[in-house]
């Protein structure tokens, strides 16, 4: 048992060090200029982290592995998930240099707001590789 809980956290520590979209954000917030949102997104990070640790350690890689319907669900959550993502960038990249991003009020939102936008990035689809890795490690 310890030896498996051992690989388990090894394989997700790894998984959370690789850059990734989680990185992406951190950089992005704090490159802007927005110190006190960049540390709400990180905390916000770690909250999703442990959303998945959680959710993997209560059984879902089980439930996903005896339901082909909950597993084709979650599949094509993400697959509409990211297929959202692709389109607001697309949608996006047309803006002048000086204009906020969509959904930007150029005010930053503070610390709450970096941690929603962490935690919900760190726990959906939008990170991917953490949440397939934990599920199926277990």
């Amino acid at each position: 048992m310890a030896g498996a809980l051992a690989s388990f956290a090894l394989v997700v520590g790894l998984l959370t060090l690789t850059p990734g979209l989680d990185t992406a954000l951190i950089l992005r917030t704090a490159v802007l200029g927005r110190r006190r949102q960049a540390w709400g997104v990180v905390l916000g990070i770690q909250t999703g982290t442990l959303i998945w640790g959680t959710a993997s350690a209560a059984g879902v890689s089980v439930l996903l592995t005896a339901s082909r319907l909950g597993y084709e669900a979650l599949r094509w959550a993400g697959v509409c998930y990211l297929l959202w993502t692709g389109a607001r960038m697309l949608r996006s990249r047309h803006q002048q240099p000086d204009e906020p991003p969509a959904g930007d009020d150029g005010t930053g939102g503070g610390w709450w707001a970096g941690w929603r936008r962490g935690t919900l990035t760190g726990s959906s689809q939008g990170e991917p590789k953490r949440g397939s890795g934990m599920i199926l490690d277990v």
